[in-house]
């Protein structure tokens, strides 16, 4: 296990609902990440999870024992002789503003580790004062390995990367990536112009990028900006598309919007870095 890992270690045994158990997590062997993608159903739990807890779906009939019937037409379900839906349920809760998020997968010879975090609703938040049940859902591949859990911090520092283009059609016109110091996510249904990721679909990649020499050669003028948001030229102004970049350091986001076009406002050191962005995004596309 690395060092991050069993500093941030903390064992949690959860119950599923088909009352199975697992063993506190173990050091054996080589670790490395599990690929996962978020889920979402449209139906409603038949029972309230009453603890924390977890659940495994591997199967139609798995989904409906615990799942009302889904009102929408067409769900995209999982291959199920293939993955497995991984649900989180944090337990009951007193308001809204709480919630729970898995933040990685990983495994080795012996099993896999589930990493979570829980949030709480932040001083002077506005809230429903209804009593709410948090949840997280993801698709796996099936594997006989026993499942543990480790309760972390949530990461707050990563980087978004992106191109965009507004008069294009098809699945390479909005292409981006988070990448953070344990995996690489890329966003499914981003919407031109509206880049917020809290909320996006992804899918993460078997794949652990090398953060901290990607953020080496972020240039001074960008990591100056510290929280602000800069456009370099006039991106996609003309249908020729822009780059995107986005740092998050604890609260602190800052943006970048770049011209494709190598515009005058554009010096040597931005040039050179929407050019590392450019060929990163290459880099992880065929890691996909």
């Amino acid at each position: 296990m690395n060092k991050y890992f069993l500093l941030l270690f903390v064992t949690v045994v959860f119950f599923s609902c088909t009352d199975m158990t697992n063993d506190a997590v173990q050091n054996c062997g080589a670790v490395s990440n599990t690929p996962f993608e978020s889920f979402s159903y449209c139906g409603l739990l038949k029972e309230n999870p009453k603890q924390s807890s977890f659940v495994i779906i591997n199967s139609n009939e798995d989904l409906l024992k615990i799942f009302n019937t889904c009102p929408t037409v067409n769900v995209a379900l999982p291959d199920f002789t293939q993955k497995r839906i991984l649900g989180l349920f944090a337990g009951p809760k007193p308001t809204g503003g709480f919630g729970i998020k898995i933040q990685s997968i990983q495994e080795d010879d012996c099993q896999i580790v589930v990493q979570y975090f829980e949030t709480e609703p932040k001083k002077d938040e506005v809230v429903t004062t209804l009593l709410t049940y948090p949840s997280d859902y993801v698709v796996l591949p099936k594997s006989n390995k026993p499942i543990a859990f480790q309760k972390v911090y949530k990461n707050n520092d990563y980087i978004v990367i992106g191109t965009y283009y507004g008069q294009c059609v098809g699945n390479e016109c909005l292409t981006f990536f988070r990448m953070d110091s344990q995996k690489v996510l890329r966003y499914l249904n981003v919407t031109y112009g509206l880049y917020d990721f809290n909320e996006l679909r992804y899918k993460s990649l078997a794949y652990k990028d090398d953060l901290a020499s990607f953020y080496s050669k972020i240039p001074v003028e960008i990591k100056n900006l510290k929280g602000q948001t800069k456009t370099f030229g006039s991106p996609d102004s003309a249908d020729q598309g822009g780059v995107y970049f986005e740092l998050h350091q604890g609260d602190v986001v800052t943006k970048v919007f770049l011209d494709n076009n190598n515009s005058v406002d554009q010096n040597e050191n931005i040039l050179a870095f929407k050019k590392i962005i450019q060929d990163k995004i290459v880099e992880l596309k065929g890691k996909i």
